[in-house]
């Protein structure tokens, strides 16, 4: 009976220790709010690069796209590596990352309707 109590206690710890941060550092992972904010940019740039910049055929799209990404992290005065390892963690946490993708959909959704409500209509 001993040792079942040993075994349910191993068992516990292992179960806390798996769903922790798998270590992460929280210094490493960049803020839920801050981190909606990068990536609502980066589909915006994404969006500008298929939009406008493939016209070019002469570009490749991969590199287009990432030298869009650069200025987006640099903007945010964030590195490569630290958006990356926050990117694999909140993968890594679905509910924190459905958290990340609603507030970036909320945030476009918001100034798609900004956009539309300040423009007059087109009197033609």
């Amino acid at each position: 009976m001993k040792y079942l109590h040993y075994i349910q206690l191993a068992f516990f710890i292992l179960l806390l220790w798996s769903c922790s941060w798998k270590g992460f550092n929280s210094d490493d992972v960049i803020g839920k709010d801050r981190m909606a904010n990068i990536l609502y940019d980066i589909a915006l740039a994404e969006a500008f690069v298929e939009t406008y910049q493939l016209k070019d055929s002469a570009l490749n799209k991969d590199s287009a796209l990432q030298k869009e990404i650069d200025l987006v992290l640099k903007y945010h005065a964030v590195e490569p590596l630290r958006f990356s390892k926050s990117y694999q963690f909140y993968q890594q946490h679905p509910k924190d990352f459905r958290i990340l993708i609603d507030t970036a959909n909320a945030r476009a959704i918001r100034n798609r309707e900004n956009s539309y409500n300040s423009r007059k209509p087109n009197p033609f």
